[in-house]
């Protein structure tokens, strides 16, 4: 899987761009602030319609873009993805609504998904192209809140599988309704006599959906220590492989548990829980509660690794998720790396190097120079010098 082609008007800071990538390496390397990273995020945003770095769609949109015969202004991104068995094209527009509209409360922007030139929802677009994108700030992964390895397994699981992206938003439209209801009853505006039969509707919802999560995440995390651990090992150059334990708020179950033992034994909890529940106003156990432990050695790496231990760790994670993305799919995903080199001593680097010798994975690297690179690197890769929201072969 590779994007042979990529389209961006008004799309951050740039007016537009019209790039032909390749399969194999590209680097773009430039000054900070000169549209390197918004390249791997409009992939990013064509492969899964969310931004990585943006609070609200509405900052995509080039401040100074103005729209065309009175419409407001808008972002376009079109890639053109070659995958195993066909090609697609893929799109999304931005659009700004006007300020008159804008201002009685309505979501400041409008979002428009194409595949193949028609209209589809935001979730059907998720799986045509699959990526896996490296930041700094993925270094959060390791050392930030559950939220963001909560995060990494639905991104890498909602690409693989359809049917889990479907499911994940169900459920949670489900915990805000079932959250809705628990506060309700806490703050005394709803008869606590019918709690337990306005609930079982939404036990029942839950249960499902959650333990699909669940039964999928559980499997996740076991391919996961088979394809992160050694990777994590050949980068650091030591012996001692990065290890995953999925911490589940539902008690008693495990990688081997079937979606019915799990669904009950969701079910069982929550009748325990529900007085608890009803008091604190909110839904207590569940796949959005839950954590992954990542530690080396059996020592949480979080918090008790170096800078160099973690950032390592961060990117075996995801090289293990895009390893598994291919093993799943028969597809490889696009690599985007964005600053891979910075942070790491020069044996990391080196390490990093060699992982990514596959021709027939696509893989796009940014940095501000090419200094860290080796010279067999910068010989294979394909490099744009970038510079104000240009891109200049070098």
């Amino acid at each position: 899987m590779y994007v042979t082609h990529l389209s961006l008007r008004d799309f951050r800071n740039y007016e537009r761009l019209d790039l032909k990538l390749e399969p194999g390496v590209t680097l773009l390397y430039g000054p900070n602030a000169a549209g390197k990273t918004t390249v791997l995020e409009a992939i990013y945003f064509l492969a899964t319609t969310r931004s990585p770095r943006a609070g609200a769609d509405r900052e995509l949109v080039r401040f100074e873009a103005q729209g065309d015969l009175g419409v407001p202004p808008f972002a376009r991104l079109v890639c053109d993805v070659v995958r195993a068995d066909d090609h697609v094209r893929l799109e999304v527009v931005v659009q700004r609504r006007a300020e008159e509209e804008s201002a009685i409360g309505a979501t400041p922007t409008i979002k428009t998904v194409r595949i193949d030139r028609k209209a589809v929802r935001a979730l059907d677009l998720v799986g045509n192209l699959r990526v896996v994108l490296f930041t700094p700030a993925d270094i959060a992964l390791v050392t930030g809140a559950p939220a963001e390895r909560r995060r990494y397994l639905d991104v890498t699981l909602s690409q693989i599988d359809g049917r889990y992206v479907r499911t994940l938003a169900h459920y949670q439209k489900v915990v805000q309704q079932r959250n809705s209801l628990l506060r309700a009853w806490r703050e005394g505006r709803r008869p606590l006599r019918y709690a337990d039969d306005e609930l079982a509707f939404w036990d029942r919802e839950l249960a499902m959906a959650g333990a699909y999560l669940l039964r999928e995440r559980l499997h996740a995390v076991v391919d996961l220590n088979a394809l992160a651990g050694p990777l994590y090992c050949q980068m650091s150059g030591g012996d001692t492989p990065l290890t995953l334990a999925y911490q589940s708020s539902v008690a008693g179950i495990d990688s081997v548990t079937d979606s019915r033992a799990i669904e009950q034994a969701f079910l069982a909890h929550l009748t325990r829980l529900r007085d608890d529940e009803i008091g604190r106003g909110q839904t207590l156990i569940g796949p959005h509660r839950d954590d992954l432990l990542i530690a080396v050695g059996g020592v949480p790496i979080g918090a008790y690794g170096s800078r160099g231990q973690q950032r390592s760790a961060t990117l075996s994670l995801k090289l293990g998720e895009a390893k598994l993305m291919r093993i799943r799919t028969g597809d490889a995903p696009v690599l985007l790396l964005d600053d891979l080199l910075s942070e790491l001593d020069a044996e990391r680097r080196s390490h990093v190097q060699d992982i990514l010798e596959r021709p027939d994975q696509q893989t796009i690297v940014t940095a501000t120079g090419t200094d860290d690179f080796d010279l067999k690197f910068l010989t294979r890769a394909r490099r744009w010098r970038v510079e104000s929201g240009h891109l200049y072969p070098a």
